[in-house]
């Protein structure tokens, strides 16, 4: 062949080339656009009570995908604040959730200056109410309901869940006939048997942070959450010690009886704040009722979401729904783990009928 027509064949084939290469270039789609912000719908008010009784609910940009599984959190405060809903742990959560799939609900609750318990009971489960009242108006799921929440806040977790075969509670107002109900809850280091904190730190000699241990002191957290007959708040209180029956009905394990949703219980073994038995307690009751339960203990945790969350190292138990349980060693659950526990609880509530 020629040379010339040689060139000219080669320019006419990376002429083909290049015209190929940009044919593809412009038939690719554009990168992926980042996902849309969550929608805030903020400052619902879901009892009479402000700021306590409001919450903001932020939902992910997943149109067309079916109605929205959700996440109720509540970040603890030792009952001291009644506006929460903002701070930096809600709002990484909404971020971890919200970019999961899930309608994400910043709660808070009335503060123990506000009202005592059973205040603050009454209001996580008119929360979860007003949620469920209002499932279409925001694209929810009622079915796939999940509470979460860290200290006090893990309190606020363990109550609903603890509660949630109860239509009503003795003196709440307002249910009409609205299950409070939530189908699954992780909560985070919860403060339970507030009787038996300080007994089980000592005896097992556990470092307790001064200022809120001991827990029995007249102006403690749990002191000042439970009203006891006779006391003037707030000058005039006494210990929780005093007044064993009205301390006992704020132990969410005292409301476990026979059937209850799945609860998988965290805390760390160097919480200087709440020890860790407090967490153990749910645990044990509700599995010896025959329910199925997880109980992660992490070393070298202190309380702190972020010390759990995959932590190096953990033991987890785990009960099923046959009673059977197995211990695990390994790192911590992450985020991708509880999300999981999350959509099994959600399985299983369908299963069920809950």
């Amino acid at each position: 062949m020629h040379p010339t027509a040689r060139t000219a064949r080669r320019s006419l084939a990376a002429g083909c080339g290049l015209a190929a290469a940009l044919a593809v270039t412009l038939a690719a789609p554009a990168s992926a656009a980042p996902p849309a912000a969550p929608t805030v719908v903020g400052d619902l008010a879901y009892g009479p009570a402000s700021p306590g009784n409001l919450l903001d609910l932020h939902l992910p940009d997943v149109r067309g995908k079916g109605d929205l599984p959700l996440v109720i959190w509540h970040s603890g405060s030792a009952w001291f604040s009644n506006d929460v809903k903002t701070g930096e742990q809600a709002l990484d959560v909404v971020a971890e959730f919200t970019g999961r799939g899930y309608a994400v609900a910043a709660i808070n609750v009335r503060s123990s200056f506000d009202a005592r318990f059973p205040a603050q009971g009454h209001d996580v489960r008119a929360a979860v109410r007003y949620l469920r009242e209002n499932a279409d108006r925001y694209g929810l799921d009622p079915d796939r309901f999940a509470f979460m929440g860290n200290s006090s806040g893990g309190w606020s977790a363990a109550f609903a869940a603890t509660t949630s075969d109860e239509l009503e509670l003795p003196g709440e107002t307002g249910v009409d006939g609205t299950s409070s109900a939530v189908q699954v809850a992780v909560p985070f280091f919860p403060p339970t048997d507030f009787l038996s904190m300080d007994t089980f730190a000592a005896e097992n000699d556990l470092p307790m942070q001064p200022g809120i241990y001991p827990h029995d002191a007249p102006d403690s957290p749990e002191s000042r959450l439970i009203e006891c007959p006779g006391e003037v708040f707030p000058t005039e209180l006494v210990s929780i010690q005093a007044c064993p029956a009205e301390t006992e009905a704020a132990d969410p394990s005292s409301y476990i009886e026979g059937d209850e949703i799945p609860i998988w219980v965290l805390h760390g073994l160097a919480d200087p704040l709440l020890p860790y038995n407090q967490s153990q307690l749910v645990y044990d009751t509700t599995t010896a009722e025959g329910n199925e339960a997880r109980f992660t203990l992490v070393p070298g945790a202190g309380h702190s979401v972020d010390d759990i969350i995959g932590a190096r190292e953990s033991t987890t138990w785990l009960t099923n729904a046959y009673g059977r349980e197995r211990v695990v060693h390994r790192a911590a659950p992450s985020w991708h783990d509880i999300d999981r526990f999350l959509r099994l609880g959600f399985a299983q509530a369908e299963r069920a009928g809950r």
